[in-house]
């Protein structure tokens, strides 16, 4: 009763955004924080239960309109993973509850996503130990799942904030060592995202290759931001409105020059991954979302009060 009393208390004119990624049947021993279905299924019934959950687009206006409903949350996924049409997607419609995906496109092109060949690759590293021959990445056991839990963690973190170009030469080189191919790594087919699509769910892009835009130049960010969202509105054969910041954290993986970028693609709205809540006074091009990680029902609701009265990091925006 409490918990339900602080949702609506502070949760007038404040729009809460959640974000998943992976949502597997069963956790992978070498990813176990990812969120599995039927946690997944279980936030749905008791913490979204308690919410007013809205198409993001949608939200967005009504904030903006201040028509926005109390407790107003929405549901948004990122990178773009065949398992979502058996396993979210079914869950989501069976409760009446819209998500927005955000989709990263190389898929389409034959491009798998970058953490995603590092996770196939680190199955298959024949051991005991990883030596790449790089002086930032030391010879590391691989011996027990432990550490090669431990090696999926360390080369994304490593090589998340390279160029493309050099994250590219080390994921072939670390496949070549694996014996694995790129093309070995599942991806989204085009005719699985129409299916997703024709759902009625919200379709947004995450770039076409998931860098770090900071660390892309001015070319490819354009390629990255705008090519993207021309990729999949040819797919969907509908309008692509929202974007996803890669990262998605202000200062650290985007600028306003991004900003900026994302608005001259012609976006309506975008979203980052910082803490906290919009409000009447933020930017519709950096929407905040947060990830509930707590195990217990309580401790989530916890965690959406927390969000409701954390104030986001915004980048200044300039006028185009």
């Amino acid at each position: 009763m409490l918990s339900w009393f602080l949702l609506q208390s502070l949760s007038k004119d404040k729009l809460s955004v959640f974000l998943f990624h992976k949502v597997p049947q069963q956790c992978d021993p070498l990813v176990p924080a990812d969120v599995s279905m039927a946690r997944f299924e279980q936030l749905l019934d008791h913490t979204f239960s308690k919410l007013h959950v809205l198409p993001l687009e949608e939200a967005i206006g009504r904030l903006q309109a201040g028509t926005l409903p109390r407790r107003a949350a929405c549901i948004t996924f990122d990178d773009g993973y065949p398992d979502w049409l058996a396993g979210v997607a079914p869950a989501l419609r069976r409760r009446n509850l819209h998500a927005t995906f955000f989709i990263t496109s190389g898929q389409f092109d034959g491009a798998p996503l970058w953490h995603e060949r590092i996770l196939a690759a680190v199955r298959r590293l024949p051991g005991p130990s990883l030596d790449l021959g790089i002086p930032f990445l030391p010879a590391q056991p691989v011996g027990s799942t432990d550490d090669r839990r431990s090696q999926v963690q360390r080369l994304e973190q490593e090589l998340k904030y390279l160029t493309l170009y050099r994250r590219e030469q080390i994921l072939q080189h670390l496949e070549a060592e694996a014996g694995v191919r790129a093309t070995d790594v599942p991806v989204m087919t085009e005719a699985q995202l129409r299916d997703l699509h024709s759902q009625g769910f919200g379709i947004g892009a995450h770039t076409a290759l998931h860098p770090i835009l900071d660390y892309c130049n001015a070319d490819e960010v354009e390629r990255e931001v705008g090519g993207a969202r021309e990729r999949l509105q040819a797919i969907v054969r509908g309008p692509v409105n929202g974007f996803a910041y890669p990262n998605g954290r202000p200062y650290a993986d985007f600028s306003r020059l991004h900003v900026d970028a994302v608005k001259r693609a012609g976006y309506r709205y975008a979203v980052t991954t910082h803490w906290g809540v919009a409000g009447a006074t933020t930017s519709p091009y950096q929407i905040p979302r947060f990830t509930p990680w707590a195990e217990r029902d309580w401790h989530v609701t916890y965690q959406l009060v927390r969000n409701l009265m954390t104030e986001p990091m915004q980048v200044p925006e300039v006028p185009i």
